[in-house]
């Protein structure tokens, strides 16, 4: 190891921390200053192992086919959820706001149920739900200081009871077809509802990294009490935060709705996890500041590539959900700040 030389401060020798980088140009600089190396190395060896164990199948243009088009709706769900964790908090409402989306898109598109049809209208209209639940979220979170842990989680209970008891626990058919070439259609052999969430992801992006917004998001999440210090205003800040995941649920809920051609409260179930799995996965720290909508989408996409790999396997769903579990479990003790935690409790 060339130019290591030992230097005296204070009587003591001091050795220079060493770097090791790999040569690999300026796409390695890149990968390195973007901090998605770690998680692409992750997406490729979890594509090794599965195009092994499946002979090729796992590969193959279907097969890829269907993980981007599973992978558009948890990524539009995870991008979402990590703006909040990035805050330093967590959104714990995502299933309680999907179901009562899903159950309003059932009930005011054209349906059997009654004669509603507000047409393209849903999609404001669902969009407008999830960012009220978001924005009731963060004035709980900001106003009321409530931790938002027992805030977002209290949230997603009272609106899935309210989307139990709006749908009278039944399942509403929707007949309107329009939103469906959404989910199934295709440009280029590329899903479309892929497409939509590449794009969000690259919009949110580009939010974080050259607005002052985003640099103030980062900027709550890394020390609040010194972004407070230094003019932020941390509530405004934290309600649009809220709002702006809501409008992502409401959006995911419409997708939702439109890939299972019918609505009911159940839809929102077993969301959470899968959310919070590809944001721990995608790098992004559950103590703050650190991660980006990238990250999340890659965490989604590295989940999803997983499961599907295991189902090409034939392996157990219980045997599945361990494997999910020792994901998340592996993916925080990798990611988490333990300075910013004090005690462990």
């Amino acid at each position: 190891m060339t130019g290591l030389r030992e230097k005296v401060e204070g009587g003591q020798p001091v050795r220079p921390r060493i770097r090791f980088t790999l040569p690999l140009g300026a796409a390695g600089e890149w990968l390195r200053r973007a901090g998605v190396s770690g998680q692409i190395l992750s997406l490729i060896i979890v594509i090794a192992i599965f195009a092994i164990g499946t002979r090729g199948r796992f590969l193959s243009l279907a097969n890829l086919q269907v993980i981007l088009s599973l992978a558009a709706i948890p990524t539009i769900i995870a991008v979402g959820v990590h703006q909040v964790v990035v805050l330093g908090g967590i959104d714990l409402s995502v299933e309680g706001v999907v179901a009562l989306c899903v159950v309003f898109v059932g009930l005011l598109m054209q349906n059997k149920v009654n004669a509603n049809n507000v047409g393209l209208w849903i999609v404001p209209i669902t969009l407008g739900i999830g960012g009220v639940a978001g924005f009731v979220s963060g004035i709980c979170n900001t106003r009321l200081r409530i931790p938002s842990f027992i805030a977002t989680l209290g949230m997603s209970w009272i609106l899935w009871g309210l989307a139990v008891y709006v749908s009278r626990g039944q399942t509403v058919a929707i007949l309107d077809e329009r939103f469906q070439g959404v989910v199934t259609g295709t440009v280029a052999g590329v899903p479309v509802i892929a497409l939509v969430a590449l794009a969000l992801v690259v919009l949110l992006q580009f939010i974080q990294d050259r607005t002052r917004f985003g640099r103030y998001l980062y900027a709550i999440g890394g020390d609040e009490v010194l972004a407070r210090q230094a003019g932020v205003n941390i509530t405004r800040i934290k309600i649009a935060v809220f709002t702006l995941a809501g409008l992502f649920y409401g959006l995911a809920a419409l997708f939702l709705s439109a890939r299972l051609g019918s609505s009911q409260a159940i839809t929102g179930n077993n969301l959470l996890f899968p959310a919070v799995t590809a944001v721990a996965v995608g790098g992004v720290a559950l103590t703050g500041g650190i991660g980006g909508a990238k990250n999340a989408a890659l965490g989604a996409l590295i989940v999803t590539a997983l499961n599907d790999g295991l189902i090409l396997l034939n392996v157990s769903p219980y045997a599945q959900e361990a494997v999910n579990g020792f994901v998340l479990v592996a993916a925080v003790a990798l990611t988490i700040d333990r300075r910013k935690l004090g005690f462990i409790k």
